[in-house]
């Protein structure tokens, strides 16, 4: 990977209208993160405004908060109703990936991109996802890749358990989560957000509870796709 290689990830909506409204999510190679937008930003992303429990960032050297500062120039272009539709590209990697969904599903996702490169503390769980985007994923896609990214960062890490990048427990990881996002939206409500937006915010949340009951049970609906011989090819002659 070419550390000075800036990733950009544009996403596109298209509504009947004809409106035509762009994002873009510039990803750090070194820290896989996007800098945060220019101008001032708006009284509720103060890092006091509905802080999270749990959140480690001190005001003294954190005056906003970094999820809610990269969300916000979002509000301003998702007052279309959630239900209608639009067509999303997404480009990225001299590809682009496109759908016809609705406008809370189109948010979901560009949200979800947002969230995980917009440097708080407990969404760095999902950085490396967030470089090899997958802009539709399913549930199922999302645990399998949730799940991938948990052991290599136990395989990358393995010696220092203590450290801030080091993830012990999936469930903790969807713990924490689901904290920010009950937090955020309180946020949002605060800025009057679009439906559109907040049931986005609700989608993801869904995703995260998802996780933490039925862990276990979802990987065993994955199991199949590891058991010795499904895969098995054989190159002698029939």
């Amino acid at each position: 990977m070419d550390r000075n290689f800036i990733k950009r990830v544009r996403y596109e909506f298209i509504f009947k209208s004809h409106e035509n409204f762009q994002y873009e999510v510039d990803i750090d190679p070194n820290t896989l993160e996007h800098p945060a937008p220019l101008g001032q930003a708006p009284e509720w992303t103060n890092l006091e405004v509905d802080k999270c429990p749990h959140c480690p960032l001190n005001p003294e050297t954190s005056e906003h908060c970094p999820l809610a500062r990269r969300i916000a120039p979002i509000l301003g272009f998702s007052a279309h109703p959630a239900f209608e539709s639009v067509q999303l590209k997404v480009h990225k990697d001299n590809m682009t990936i496109e759908s016809q969904t609705t406008v809370q599903e189109a948010y979901r996702s560009l949200i979800g991109l947002v969230m995980a490169t917009s440097g708080c503390p407990h969404t760095g769980f999902f950085k490396p996802m967030a470089w090899f985007h997958l802009p539709f994923a399913t549930q199922d896609e999302t645990l399998f890749r949730a799940c991938a990214t948990f052991l290599l960062f136990q395989f990358f890490d393995p010696v220092e358990p203590e450290s801030e990048n080091h993830f012990t427990d999936l469930k903790q990881v969807y713990e924490h989560i689901h904290i920010v996002n009950q937090h955020i939206a309180k946020r949002l409500k605060k800025a009057s957000a679009s439906e559109s937006t907040l049931n986005a915010l609700t989608i993801l949340d869904i995703f995260a509870q998802s996780f933490l009951p039925t862990l276990n049970q979802s990987l065993q609906e994955l199991s199949f796709l590891f058991r010795p011989g499904v895969n098995e090819v054989s190159f002698d002659n029939p």
